[in-house]
């Protein structure tokens, strides 16, 4: 495992892209993707290649705004716990996976913590989720309805204050038909919280506690069908939630689409799959607007 002790400049993410030989393959299905029948899953292994995650210090992580990243944990209706991945988008709110708060019966969590830059047995800050916004009514039931896999959470404390909160690049606002087209062919970040993660045996206690950083992986294109964003980033369970993004200054990072999962292909390949700004980015503004206010309705487009 590659432990990555992150310099305090912008260096620390222009990352080389790597080479992937699975990138290649899929890129080559050009058109031919609409013609495979997908299974579409939540965030669990897709490793592409070789696994290419960093932990990075507590140190770096804990400037602004970095420290906008955290775990969400739940405990759903049925009693069992999960945990996803959040990004602080607002004073108040953090963005996730509809899949992460809403189950197979529509049922959001009976109780939800957001720990901020969750790191083993600390944290920077905690607060309760009292609402949700989601994209969807319940837990993805269709490979189409991945496409509005997303959620907006509300913190009982105002973690923006603490964390400061990622921003957006330039996205579509009039034409959801075009939905991803401003981020395809460029590369990316994201850090999440992979429940297989660290890998070293001597971190096994803290597995699934402590963020992964992984640069340079790249938003290869758009699934003509389903309209998700095809990425090459090594993504596995607990990951779900993660921002991808990129970093226009250290102290300006900026959404480029939602990790949700991945694709796994009848030929054995498989490719990780993300949300458009386009499907989100409505409700966010709208809940910044309104201080995220109870009476709040936003549109899942």
């Amino acid at each position: 495992m590659k432990v990555l002790v992150m310099s305090q400049n912008l260096n620390c993410l222009k990352f080389l892209t790597k080479s992937r030989r699975l990138a290649a393959t899929i890129l080559s299905l050009g058109s031919c993707l609409a013609a495979i029948a997908p299974t579409v899953q939540p965030t669990r292994a897709n490793i592409i290649g070789q696994d290419d995650r960093v932990l990075p210090s507590y140190q770096w992580l804990t400037a602004r705004p970095r420290a906008a990243v955290g775990q969400l944990e739940t405990q759903r209706a049925d009693g069992k716990w999960g945990h996803c991945t959040f990004t602080v988008v607002g004073r108040n709110i953090g963005l996730t996976n509809s899949h992460c708060v809403r189950d197979e019966q529509g049922r959001i969590p009976v109780q939800a913590k957001a720990y901020v830059v969750r790191y083993g047995t600390t944290q920077l800050a905690v607060a309760n989720v009292n609402a949700y916004w989601t994209g969807l009514a319940a837990f993805p039931k269709t490979p189409e309805e991945w496409r509005r896999d997303w959620a907006i959470i509300r913190f009982t404390t105002n973690l923006g204050d603490t964390t400061g909160w990622y921003g957006t690049v330039e996205w579509n606002r009039n034409d959801i038909n075009s939905a991803g087209a401003t981020v395809v062919g460029q590369p990316t970040n994201y850090i999440g919280y992979p429940g297989d993660w660290p890998t070293d045996p001597a971190l096994k206690a803290y597995q699934g506690y402590l963020p992964a950083l992984q640069g340079g992986c790249n938003i290869l294109g758009k699934h003509p069908q389903l309209e998700v964003l095809l990425h090459d980033c090594d993504i596995t369970q607990g990951t779900s939630g993660s921002s991808l993004f990129t970093a226009a200054s250290e102290i300006d990072f900026r959404t480029m689409a939602l990790n949700n999962g991945f694709i796994a292909y009848p030929d054995g390949t498989s490719i990780s799959i993300a949300v458009p700004l386009e499907r989100f980015m409505p409700a966010i503004l709208k809940l910044r607007a309104t201080g995220a206010a109870s009476s709040t309705t936003v549109i899942a487009p």
